[in-house]
């Protein structure tokens, strides 16, 4: 309940705040309906009524905040006046709810009045029916929501563009950002997070790439130590158990940009901790030169394979800072990498967040429509149509001075 105290508004219909306490005993709707119903308090004012089988029915009264629906701006109760745009009011614990003899449904609140609830009677449960999922509808659905976020895309064209410094020493991992630029690291996401009882902040996820000598080097900033923790049980699947770091590039900068699938050069890097241990593994969808080990991901919707999954541990180095922050570098040869300054690739950075035992949240800079946690070919899948632009540039630090 604490942490509905500072809650955004809802947002639609079905979302509840602040649960606290069932409301009396379910019931069942009129003779002949096979619909039952229970109900459950929130803390801002409203009541939720759920199918004990558990769909969501409705929301009674509206939420405290919403404009317009105090009590106090009626100056006496009308029998039969509708109360519908109201609220119960906020830590409004101890309503309830019943049935009569005659089935109508009332609430009593304690102002107190009892209200007549409605239009239940209306309720019926849907007939049963056969759906087909095709594969043609399959794709349908990845086309829909692959051309929602293209043109979330085409608005937001700032975010798009990750700039890479490129320089020729390399850099000191620390785990304190020494020797990296704040303006250059781009969001992955934001979030509020409780503190105590019933405050919140706002953290912020945020990670920038750079590229130094022979080798990648990338920074992430988080506000969990434990961000990257990963049980590792299987590691071609490390992205189903657990956190992670991922990196996602078009290494050829001939590639269609507007490819759907995966092509020669493109690649996918996880960086983890696994047990304590940095661990890297390498996915490559296409391998050209050969299939080292290729890969099946398999789910009852469809199979996918990659040509070459590689554990790319030995070649990592990875350091922890504190408050969540974390650099790593890997070679780039290891990547088949080869940054210049003026080039532009296509990619995608994001993390992959887990409860120590499976991933449980998979957001990035570029694309806001991969969260999927729950078909391992679609995790596994890279979409290149979706990810956004990576500039290599000279590193300041570089130029001669004047």
């Amino acid at each position: 309940m604490h942490a509905s105290h500072t809650p955004p508004s809802p947002e639609f219909p079905g979302e509840l705040i602040g649960t606290t306490r069932l409301l009396g005993p379910s019931f069942q709707l009129h003779k002949g309906n096979d619909v039952e119903l229970w109900a459950i308090n929130g803390n801002k004012g409203t009541i939720y009524l759920f199918t004990t089988d558990g769909l969501f029915v409705a929301t009674l009264f509206k939420d405290s905040r919403s404009p317009g629906a105090s009590w106090g701006q009626h100056s006496r109760a009308v029998r039969g006046m509708s109360v519908s745009d109201l609220t119960l009011g906020e830590e409004n614990f101890w309503p309830s709810i019943t049935q009569a003899e005659d089935g109508q449904v009332y609430v009593a609140t304690n102002f107190p009045s009892i209200i007549r609830v409605d239009g239940l009677d209306s309720i019926r449960r849907l007939p049963s029916q056969t759906i087909h999922v095709t594969e043609e509808s399959i794709a349908q659905a990845k086309d829909f929501f692959g051309g929602k976020e293209s043109s979330r895309q085409r608005v937001e064209p700032a975010a798009e563009t990750l700039i890479v410094p490129v320089s020729k020493a390399p850099l000191t991992l620390d785990g304190h950002f020494s020797e990296w630029d704040p303006k250059q690291f781009v969001q992955i996401d934001e979030r509020t997070q409780p503190q105590g009882d019933s405050s919140q902040k706002m953290s912020s996820t945020t990670t920038a790439i750079r590229i130094a000598g022979d080798r990648l080097y990338a920074a992430l900033k988080t506000s969990d130590a434990h961000a990257l923790d990963n049980s590792g049980t299987s590691l071609p699947n490390l992205f189903k158990t657990g956190g992670a770091f991922d990196l996602m590039l078009a290494t050829d900068p001939r590639s269609d940009p507007q490819r759907k699938s995966a092509a020669s050069g493109d690649i996918r890097l996880l960086v983890a901790m696994v047990k304590g241990t940095p661990t890297a593994v390498l996915y490559r969808p296409v391998a050209p030169d050969k299939r080292k080990n290729s890969t099946l991901f398999e789910s009852p919707l469809r199979t996918l394979r990659f040509d070459d999954v590689e554990d790319v541990s030995r070649d990592l180095q990875l350091v922890k800072g504190t408050d969540g922050g974390f650099e790593f570098s890997i070679p780039l040869e290891v990547l088949g990498l080869r940054p210049a300054p003026g080039l532009t690739l296509r990619g995608d950075v994001g993390v992959l967040r887990g409860n120590g035992l499976q991933t449980v949240q998979r957001v990035y800079w570029s694309n806001k429509a991969t969260g999927l946690v729950s078909d391992v070919p679609s995790e596994a899948e890279l979409t290149p149509q979706l990810w956004g632009t990576l500039k290599f540039v000279a590193d300041a630090k570089d130029q001669p001075k004047r």
